[in-house]
């Protein structure tokens, strides 16, 4: 604990009075009135309780006063575990609403990352962790497989594209394109409409065959370690490429940590811009690159938030701007920006699935957000909230689909 808690945690650890303003922010507490355990000052204090007994004055003089905690039985570890991993997304809008400018969900996922430095955590975070330390992502993709998968892509786009290629390790491309690993396990059309995008757009592009995944699950489970190594492997590949620039698929945690938590993690930086695939599509239709039509997507459309792209790196109007360009009905959700709610995909609960039960009867919260605005689609630029809202679009029956924003530019865009 001493090695994580910096000045900010510090302060923030210290400076929560407890008055409440955070409660009814959070969706778990919304949908589960009457528990205090889903508090975000609640939870808070399951972090405050070691950080009294073993880094403040008062937890050493008086500390059945202050609550200081410092040995645990596993039951309670136990206990912790599922307060920490089952009762909190950290999509930090308890965060947002605090008077006192306390960070809870920073004590969350650190609380985590103790956790897991004792080896008590979900089997799931555990496994994705396992696969991201020693496969190189966090979906157990094997290099073969993602090869081979970009080769399929290519091949599906010929017939449409005449002279369409998906270069891989080209030395001294001007964008370097890093994506998520669901996309090729699960989702392999993105990565064909990227690269549509890129080639209409004439853009000197690549990917890399090593370092090509831009998501990290140290930022979910709290651990530094981990964060550091994933982000480094990407940074590696953009400079053994000689890459210009660092195009990020549409992620919130990925973009989140590969450019704004990976440089202090890992310790270094790449010396070239990192900007998620938002600004590059919107880049190519301002700049007359691509021609889009947005009479291709005529059914209403609603946009979802990512949590980690509007509350943590502040990427609201670039979306709404890229959306209203391929879009003929778009429509707001309430509320939104940095003030909506979580898709409860967040802090890798997807990865949880002893919790999925409790995730969904939060995501009540959502469900009403979406059903108000009657739109048909729900866009987002996060591939984790895609699987999240299709998840509970089908738990609560909602009359839409979720889309990401490359699926709406690509089908908007004239050829």
């Amino acid at each position: 604990m001493h090695e994580k808690v910096n000045r900010q945690a510090m302060l923030s650890l210290e400076a929560c009075v407890h008055c409440g303003a955070c409660t009814d922010q959070c969706h778990y507490v919304l949908a589960n009135p009457g528990d205090p355990t889903y508090s975000p000052a609640y939870k808070g204090d399951q972090l405050r309780k070691l950080f009294k007994a073993h880094m403040d004055w008062t937890g050493k003089i008086a500390p059945w006063w202050v609550g200081a905690k410092s040995v645990y039985t596993d039951k309670e570890l136990e206990e912790l575990m599922d307060t920490v991993f089952g009762k909190c997304t950290n999509c930090r809008r308890c965060s947002l609403v605090c008077p006192m400018g306390v960070d809870l969900a920073s004590f969350n996922r650190m609380a985590r990352g103790l956790l897991v430095h004792v080896g008590v955590m979900p089997a799931g975070v555990a496994a994705v962790a396992k696969d991201q330390w020693e496969l190189g992502n966090q979906m157990g993709v094997l290099k073969e497989e993602y090869l081979e998968t970009l080769s399929w892509m290519e091949e599906e786009l010929e017939s449409e594209y005449s002279g369409l290629h998906i270069p891989v390790d080209k030395a001294g491309a001007d964008v370097l394109y890093a994506i998520n690993p669901r996309e090729v396990k699960y989702d392999p059309r993105t990565i064909a409409e990227a690269a549509a995008i890129f080639h209409v757009a004439r853009e000197n592009w690549t990917m890399s065959s090593e370092g090509w995944d831009m998501t990290n699950f140290g930022l979910f489970n709290g651990d530094d370690e981990l964060g550091a190594v994933a982000a480094g492997r990407l940074y590696d590949a953009a400079q053994r490429l000689g890459a210009k620039r660092v195009v990020i698929s549409e992620c919130g945690h990925g973009f989140r940590s590969t450019r704004c938590e990976g440089p202090t993690w890992a310790k270094q930086g790449i010396g070239v811009p990192m900007e998620s695939s938002i600004f590059t599509m919107l880049h190519y239709i301002r700049d007359g690159r691509i021609q889009v039509d947005p009479a291709r997507n005529s059914e209403p459309v609603t946009y979802h938030d990512p949590c980690n792209l509007a509350r943590s790196c502040g990427i609201t109007e670039e979306p709404r701007e890229l959306l209203r360009a391929v879009c003929s009905d778009f429509r707001e959700m309430v509320p939104n920006r940095a003030e909506n709610f979580c898709c409860t995909g967040g802090g890798g609960a997807m990865s949880m699935s002893e919790y999925a039960p409790r995730r969904l009867k939060s995501a009540s919260i959502k469900a009403e957000q979406l059903r108000a605005t009657g739109a048909k689609v729900v866009a987002t630029a996060c591939h984790n909230c895609v699987d999240a809202l299709a998840d509970l679009i089908r738990h609560y029956k909602l009359d839409m689909q979720v889309k990401l924003l490359v699926n709406l530019v690509s089908n908007a865009m004239v050829k």
